[in-house]
């Protein structure tokens, strides 16, 4: 009998344990889909930022172009064509400052967007990780409730003992009743 209470109270233990091992991972594959929307939304902020900068050195280049316009080849003062060399320092610098431009606009689509992108996978990588340890480890039912050892030979020997206690109670009614 207590065997049989021991198996019933370890199959509740496990059926238990097996219910909130399931809710915990029915809130995970919820969780899971957050995780995915995050992901999606933070490269959108990341390639948006990116976006904004190159809207920014694009506008920079309009003023730069608007500047290299304004150079001439002929002098301001007396509008005579003047040397080669007429603008060179103004026209460096132009040139100069295009460099700075494209080379940031180079960053922040290459090495910059590669370092964002690298620090949102490990984000979300991280918080996978954390989603699915906290579903813990799957319950185990564990080792078989063992049934007490019967004890074959007591039960024969109880059986004759009863078996004979009859038959002498019966021998005794017997010998009682005859004349």
């Amino acid at each position: 009998m207590q065997a049989k209470m021991e198996h019933a109270r370890k199959g509740a233990k496990f059926h238990s344990a097996s219910l909130k091992y399931w809710n915990r991972e029915m809130g995970a594959k919820r969780r899971i889909g957050g995780l995915t929307r995050g992901l999606s939304r933070t490269k959108s902020d990341a390639y948006s930022k990116a976006l904004w900068a190159l809207g920014k050195g694009r506008l920079a280049q309009e003023g730069l172009a608007k500047q290299k316009a304004k150079l001439s080849r002929y002098s301001d003062r007396s509008n005579v064509g003047v040397s080669n060399r007429y603008n060179m320092a103004k026209y460096k610098q132009i040139l100069d400052k295009q460099r700075q431009i494209e080379s940031t606009i180079n960053n922040t689509f290459g090495r910059n967007m590669d370092i964002a992108n690298q620090m949102v996978m490990r984000n979300h990588m991280t918080q996978v990780a954390k989603n699915r340890a906290s579903i813990g480890a799957k319950p185990e039912y564990g080792a078989p409730v063992m049934m007490p050892p019967r004890d074959t030979m007591g039960q024969l020997f109880g059986s004759l003992s009863m078996g004979l206690g009859l038959a002498t109670g019966g021998l005794d009614l017997y010998k009682a009743f005859r004349p």
